[in-house]
């Protein structure tokens, strides 16, 4: 008997006591007193422990048996494109990954006595429905092993394994009908048992929590697994464009709103938060990198489906139904979700792409003054201008990454195009795998910028949207240059319209960078109209000190492009950055007072980059006031190592604003290559050359009119760029008589013409510690970038070690890129750390691809130190002297996390170095470019 039926048993009984001796009246008044109590009391009613235990003993059931559908769906997905290969190395193989747990399912059953009557009678059915639905898909497991079992393929060459895999996706549907009819029954269930339960704190945390869990569920459901792969069939991008939006927004919510809870719930609300910000991380890059490439078959789509499902059930899922654990020891019980499992179908129709070029939609500026404003800048609003850079800085990052494709090819033209006879020459080649539109971070700003006044925001966003609009006119434009080539319509027009798109292609490279500078002065003038809350603050008054002097940096080579361009009138001073670069070294202490110094090795440390800055300041501060005409050979153009010098005194600069913190800083956008495209009438590579030299002058030269004036406040952000360049090792003689080279970055930072072929070992450390957002996937992302502009000839070689080493990839190609990429994204941290087996079967891989004249490099990326044994110091010190090098990358934090590491690389003739996400591109290519032929 339930709480219910005992409270109405014993109002009856007093009822009846209180007849034998009341009056009429009052035994009337008495029964509608009763009456009413009885009607509140059924909807003060609270869920039981041991009811809530019944209902959640089904959901455990359900999540089991989901997981067991998520081994099958995935053994399929594995095994259905073995039947589409050659198989001269064998059959293919089944097995049926799972059997049917009957331990959850009985313990559901077991505690069935404790649910109402009324609610059990639609949840045993729902029960037993989802169990014959996951039978009948066992069956179909089943028989597939069977079938392999008995070798029954060699009698229909497949046929009937084709027959079952076609058979499992409607049944995988029911199977999804019948879940979500368990689902709904048990939560009609909860919520009468819970019907008077007071909305308190846990109750409206657990309501937000499920209602964004639905939300998530809602998103994957819009689409399936394609096994048929190869075959690009689409997917939903408005849905997912406006999932974000939902996802962001309900994010922001959740952190606005913290609510007394009581620990460990209290932990687990944040941990929500956690996973919600990954999943929509996951999302975010879904959308920005569904490109022209992605959209050539289905499989990026079938990867985003699967992650996205893997961050539901791992994460937003998981830390749900903690979160409910945890609130039992404070009275509150809920119902735990049900996990989400993959569908897949076989769809065979493609969908056409159409490839269609307009012109970017442009929106006239207009200029616009900011009147002071009486406050110091609100938090919120410094978070959207900051968003603004860190969109622009993204489209430069993608924009430059463009232009090396274009100029590349651009000299590929300028051959093809003198070329009488195609016939004997093979075809033009034109691949822009790496162009990402960021769509997201677009999204986002136009989003926050509400919290913006109105003429600002927009004023913002419709320069937001034409540097948006001009990136995917250069997508179009160069997905129609791609099936031009593909196709070889050049032959037909000789190159008639291949020039067209890359004269079109270098106007918007020119447009863009007027804009985004348009777009950042605007940003300046709006950041710089608030008065600074304390202008006395060190953090202020070291972060203006570093600004006025990027400022001056940005000066001056805005003049050097102008020269580069064409200007030869253009006057060059760098009296003001030596001056400048001069005071800010020597008012370090004065300006940093009060500012701790955390040390060198530790990348939280913002001496590092007020350091950092002047040093490259007067790098670039030399270059300048070397400025040359131009040589010819496209990759040695004098202007690359300005930009160069420049953009690692931006990194220095923003890594400062990041670190800044009493006083916001706003970042600053960096700047791109100079693009200029090779003509058929010169030599290919050779540059334009101004027709006189240019002046070079100790005085001080007025901005340009596209540069604002020098602001009177600091501001900035970060990336720990890396330090000033310099040769690790100018010339290291070797018995095998090779030199070895370091790239001081005086050209193209991603060409790899004139250097060494690379035999480059990648050893990972994959212990546990590894495993954060810091160190793995910012590993991962800079090796597949790296990807993108490596040769044919260069080879990568990759080994894991933790407890025990492994080789996942064994001296293949750059150019095998979906071998490399699967190799990277299937990695994990996990276990302890055991150096000497790692590093000494990195050198026996290294030895045994040898590349003589190479590069021969192995690049250690660890977190942490570790004890080698003298036999494995032996080892590296005996390869150092026959070309073969260990170079470092160290993701730790700690001050004592390098000095060992440090003499190890010392000791191998390598580079050491301090990791973070901003650099690692850079210290990347650096290894790889470590040798010139």
């Amino acid at each position: 008997m339930n709480n219910l039926s005992i409270f109405r048993a014993i109002s009856q009984r007093r009822f009846e006591e209180c007849k034998s001796f009341a009056p009429a009246h009052t035994l009337h008044t008495l029964l509608l007193a009763m009456l009413v109590f009885l009607a509140l009391s059924a909807q003060a009613q609270v869920i039981t422990p041991l009811q809530q235990k019944a209902l959640n003993a089904h959901v455990d059931y359900a999540n089991q048996s989901a997981d067991e559908m998520t081994a099958v769906v995935k053994s399929i997905i594995d095994y259905y494109p073995s039947l589409k290969q050659k198989r001269s190395w064998g059959p293919p193989r089944y097995t049926c990954p799972v059997q049917l747990e009957e331990y959850y399912a009985k313990t559901a059953l077991a505690l069935q006595k404790n649910i109402p009557a009324t609610s059990l009678a639609k949840i045993q059915p729902a029960m037993r429905a989802l169990q014959d639905a996951a039978a009948k898909i066992d069956e179909q497991c089943k028989a597939l092993d069977t079938y392999h079992k008995l070798e029954d393929y060699k009698q229909d060459n497949f046929a009937k394994a084709l027959t079952i895999i076609e058979n499992i996706p409607p049944l995988l549907k029911s199977y999804k009908e019948k879940q979500r009819a368990l689902n709904t029954a048990l939560e009609d269930a909860y919520k009468k048992l819970n019907a008077g339960a007071p909305q308190g704190v846990y109750a409206k945390s657990d309501a937000a929590i499920r209602r964004q869990v639905q939300a998530e569920r809602n998103l994957i459901d819009q689409w399936t697994f394609n096994i048929a792969r190869e075959v690009h069939t689409g997917w939903p991008v408005e849905k997912l464009e406006a999932s974000i939006m939902q996802t962001d927004q309900a994010l922001v919510s959740l952190k606005s709103s913290t609510p007394a809870l009581k620990y460990p719930a209290s932990s687990m609300w944040t941990s929500f938060q956690g996973s919600l910000s990954d999943i929509l991380e996951e999302k975010r890059r879904g959308l920005d990198q569904y490109t022209y490439e992605a959209k050539k078959s289905d499989e990026y789509s079938n990867r985003v489906y699967m992650d996205l499902i893997n961050y539901f059930n791992g994460g937003v899922l998981t830390n749900y139904n903690t979160f409910l654990q945890f609130s039992e020891g404070n009275g509150y019980h809920g119902l735990k979700a049900i996990k989400y499992f993959p569908l897949y179908e076989i769809r065979t129709q493609s969908q056409v792409e159409n490839i269609s070029v307009k012109p970017f939609e442009d929106i006239p500026h207009h200029a616009v003054s900011f009147p002071p404003a009486k406050t110091a800048i609100t938090t919120n609003a410094f978070i959207v201008l900051t968003e603004y850079i860190e969109f622009l800085n993204e489209t430069w990052r993608q924009v430059n990454h463009l232009q090396l494709i274009v100029g590349n090819f651009s000299s590929s033209a300028a051959y093809y195009k003198n070329i009488d006879d195609y016939s004997r020459h093979g075809a033009m080649q034109f691949d822009f795998k790496g162009l990402e539109i960021p769509l997201s971070s677009y999204q986002k700003v136009v989003v926050d910028s509400k919290v913006l006044p109105p003429l600002a925001s927009k004023t913002f966003n419709d320069q937001a949207t034409v540097i948006l609009n001009i990136l995917k006119e250069m997508n179009e434009q160069c997905a129609s240059l791609a099936v031009d080539v593909k196709e070889r319509k050049y032959e037909q027009d000789r190159l008639g319209n291949t020039y067209k798109v890359l004269e079109r292609m270098a106007k918007l490279f020119s447009t863009w960078d007027e804009r985004k500078e348009v777009l950042y002065i605007d940003l300046r003038a709006y950041f710089d109209s608030h008065p600074v809350a304390a202008p006395t603050d060190n953090w202020y008054i070291s972060g203006k000190a570093l600004l006025n002097l990027t400022d001056l940096d940005r000066e001056q080579l805005f003049k050097a492009k102008a020269y580069y361009l064409g200007n030869a009138n253009v006057v060059i001073s760098t009296e003001k950055i030596d001056a400048t670069l001069r005071d800010v070294i020597a008012n370090e202490y004065t300006n940093m007072k009060g500012i701790e110094k955390i040390g060198r090795n530790n990348g939280n440390c913002p001496y590092t980059p007020y350091e950092d800055l002047p040093k490259n300041s007067k790098t670039l501060s030399e270059h300048l006031q070397k400025l040359k005409p131009a040589k010819e050979g496209f990759y040695d153009h004098p202007y690359h190592s300005m930009v160069y010098m420049y953009n690692e005194i931006a990194d220095d600069y923003n890594k400062f604003c990041d670190l800044s913190k009493t006083i916001p800083h706003l970042k600053v956008v960096k700047q791109p290559e100079l693009f200029q495209l090779a003509s058929p009438k010169e030599k290919m590579g050779e540059q334009k050359k101004p027709a006189a030299q240019p002046n070079i002058s100790v005085k001080a030269a007025e901005a340009p009119a596209s540069v604002t004036a020098q602001s009177n406040r600091g501001s900035g952000t970060p990336p720990p760029a890396s330090q000033s360049i310099k040769v690790v090792h100018d010339t290291v003689y070797i018995e095998r008589r090779d030199t070895v080279t370091i790239y001081a970055g005086d050209e193209n930072l991603r060409s790899m013409e004139g250097y060494a072929t690379n035999n480059l070992v990648l050893l990972l450390d994959v212990s546990g510690s590894m495993n954060t957002p810091e160190k793995f996937p910012v590993l991962k992302k800079s090796v597949l970038d790296l990807i993108s502009m490596m040769r044919a000839e260069d080879q990568v070689s990759i080994i894991t070690f933790s407890s025990k080493p492994k080789v996942m990839l064994d001296a293949i190609s750059f150019k095998e890129e979906e071998k490399i990429k699967k190799a990277i994204e299937s990695l994990k941290s996990s276990g302890k750390t055991d150096g000497d087996a790692g590093i000494s079967l990195a050198y026996k891989v290294a030895d045994e691809h040898y590349v003589r004249g190479g590069n021969n490099r192995i690049i250690l990326a660890t977190d942490g130190e570790f004890v080698l044994n003298d036999a494995t110091l032996s080892l590296i010190q005996k390869f150092s002297t026959q070309d073969i090098y260990l170079s470092i990358f160290n993701f730790g934090k700690g001050m004592g996390s390098s000095k060992n590491l440090e003499k190890l690389a010392h000791l191998g003739k390598g580079n050491y170095e301090y990791i973070a996400k901003e650099n690692v591109d850079v210290k990347l290519i650096r290894e790889v470019k470590a040798k010139r032929k």
